[in-house]
């Protein structure tokens, strides 16, 4: 049994990332199903951020910034998705902000018409 305050463990690999919890894997994807990548508090209680990676196929996976590999995330992200909004452009702020804060979009991919 997983803890509910467990926040896992962030995988990256060149083609994607993994959460692990209780040493299994609970959700992969590649970067090109990323659809938007939102930082935020969770809820109003906690300082702890988040980052939600919305998938292409409407799921949505939560990556919370204590989790291991967390960083290496981001880093990885950041070279990968072009456009997305760099680190020091919405940590601060967001960190400084009370819990319960808006959200800040880092990552949006522009749909294509078909």
């Amino acid at each position: 049994m997983v803890a509910e305050d467990d926040a896992g463990r962030v995988v990256v690999v060149a083609a994607g990332f993994a959460l692990w919890r209780g040493g299994r894997c609970i959700a992969a994807a590649r970067w090109a199903d990323v659809r938007r990548l939102r930082a935020y508090h969770r809820d109003a209680d906690s300082e702890t951020l988040f980052v939600g990676v919305d998938l292409v196929d409407g799921t949505v996976m939560e990556l919370q910034e204590e989790a291991p590999g967390f960083d290496a995330f981001l880093d990885r992200a950041s070279a990968t998705l072009a456009g997305m909004l760099a680190y020091l452009a919405w940590h601060p702020t967001l960190a400084a902000a009370p819990p319960g804060a808006a959200d800040v979009v880092l990552f949006e991919r522009a749909v294509r018409k078909r």
